[in-house]
């Protein structure tokens, strides 16, 4: 089994009958298939579809939870190895410098704040750069509205690529990473 790490950011209102869910099923059976550790934030939804797919794939799956949510949320069944952190803050920089890549699917508030810090860790040098992906088609409108109404440069969006499918995802990394 390979040791490199690609972790998944996406949002825990899934509903487990829907096509996104499977989407993510899909993503996480690809990762683990193609010899990568696949990681999430171990919790519900995209997170919990992403482990069933690599677990039920034969691979090792990693949840990195957070012990705020202990009194309310448990890791999913899917999650081989916790990594646990105290803060989200702390468990999004545990995620940034452990893992080899990302992948971005549709998510919320913290699946955006998963992906804007974590591409700014990248863009200030805190972290190496490695390859982020986002998924989906709504992706490249949202990162759009910010470029135009923010003050972000070209050299940041040159740091994301965007697909459309989770086997686009998993070819493009597997092109660019190490195994």
């Amino acid at each position: 089994m390979s040791d490199t790490l690609v972790t998944v950011f996406g949002g825990g209102r899934v509903a487990k009958d829907g096509q996104l869910y499977r989407e993510c099923q899909t993503l996480g059976a690809l990762l683990a298939q193609a010899d990568f550790l696949v990681a999430t934030g171990g919790y519900y939804g995209s997170m919990e579809a992403v482990l069933q797919g690599a677990a039920e794939a034969g691979g090792h799956t990693i949840g990195f939870t957070c012990s705020i949510f202990d009194a309310a949320l448990k890791p999913n069944g899917w999650v081989h190895e916790e990594r646990k952190t105290g803060s989200m803050p702390a468990r999004i920089e545990r995620m940034a410098v452990e893992s080899d890549a990302f992948v971005v699917v549709h998510g919320g508030l913290g699946t955006l704040a998963e992906l804007a810090l974590v591409w700014d860790m990248i863009l200030t040098g805190e972290v190496r750069a490695r390859p982020f992906v986002i998924v989906g088609q709504e992706w490249p409108q949202v990162v759009q509205s910010i470029s135009q109404h923010t003050q972000m440069g070209s050299s940041a969006l040159k740091l994301l690529t965007f697909v459309e499918t989770p086997e686009a995802a998993v070819a493009h990394l597997r092109e660019v990473l190490p195994r």
